[in-house]
């Protein structure tokens, strides 16, 4: 009998606390601009952790009866959802940092698509081996004025040319900057630097031998000569460590860059331009971690 009654307490101390941890459990709602098998994946990733259950939903958040406690928004086309107050915690996931800091976005973390500049002029400086150089960067947005001071200060190595464009004529104004320099940085300003300009920016860098670096992997598939950048299991592993951080202290961590990042170089580039340059894993030992903000 004693035996039963111990089994029975037991069986309801179980019962309980599996009633008391799905009171609270922490689900997420993670929004994905379009159903496709990279996406997929990602979803899949991100809902294999430990700490919190995601449900899936494309291009719009659910009803309020299915609605989570957290939302997380995939890629910058979705930032209009985060003016969404229904939920506790926002988060955006791989949007770009210009795009998502010009929005003003309150009770809103952000993991950004994009890389500092700092770990690209880093690459470049690794690529280069400390010798002397040109470095042109054109920029648009004014978040970038004190980026691009700091980083003449800290890179004493090369003569970085900075060089605010307007609208007029893109592609002109990047032709001058290939001209004068050793390498072109390109940033993340997508009205720079996009699917319509980096044809004729390439076409442009290979006739005056002038290497461009950066923003992402498909202009280094392109014709680029590197980039550094971050894979979906990176990211991943990053936006979950944010949600749990939120979770764990009930306070948004702050947006940033991601945490862990590797170097994609374009060989067949830096072979016709006559480069032997180390391989991708020599060069990101080359570059600082730590984190960015």
């Amino acid at each position: 009998m004693v035996k039963r009654l111990y089994g029975l307490a037991i069986t309801a101390l179980i019962l309980v606390s599996t009633l008391a941890f799905s009171d609270d459990e922490i689900i997420v709602d993670l929004i994905l601009p379009v159903k496709n098998n990279t996406l997929n994946v990602l979803s899949k990733k991100i809902a294999n952790n430990p700490y919190f259950t995601v449900n899936s939903y494309i291009n719009t958040p659910p009803e309020d009866d299915a609605k989570g406690d957290i939302l997380i928004i995939v890629s910058e086309k979705l930032l209009p959802l985060l003016s969404d107050n229904r939920y506790k915690a926002k988060f955006a996931l791989y949007v770009n940092s210009l795009e998502y800091l010009d929005k003003d976005i309150e009770n809103t973390a952000a993991l950004f698509s994009d890389q500092p500049l700092f770990r690209q002029v880093s690459l470049i400086e690794a690529i280069f081996n400390g010798k002397p150089i040109q470095l042109g960067i054109a920029y648009q947005n004014k978040k970038y004025e004190k980026i691009l001071d700091d980083l003449s200060n800290t890179f004493s190595s090369m003569k970085i040319n900075i060089r605010e464009i307007d609208n007029v004529n893109i592609i002109r104004s990047i032709n001058k900057i290939i001209q004068k320099n050793d390498v072109l940085l390109s940033t993340a300003e997508n009205n720079i630097y996009n699917s319509d300009t980096i044809r004729s920016i390439l076409l442009s860098s290979y006739r005056h031998q002038t290497l461009v670096i950066g923003p992402t992997e498909g202009f280094v598939n392109a014709g680029a000569l590197g980039t550094v950048l971050s894979t979906s299991d990176q990211y991943t592993l990053d936006i979950i460590k944010m949600v749990n951080q939120y979770i764990t202290t009930k306070k948004l961590p702050p947006s940033q860059y991601p945490s862990n990042f590797s170097v994609k170089i374009n060989y067949s580039v830096a072979e016709s331009l006559g480069l032997n340059i180390p391989s991708e894993e020599e060069l990101r030992m080359l570059i600082p971690d730590g984190e960015i903000q």
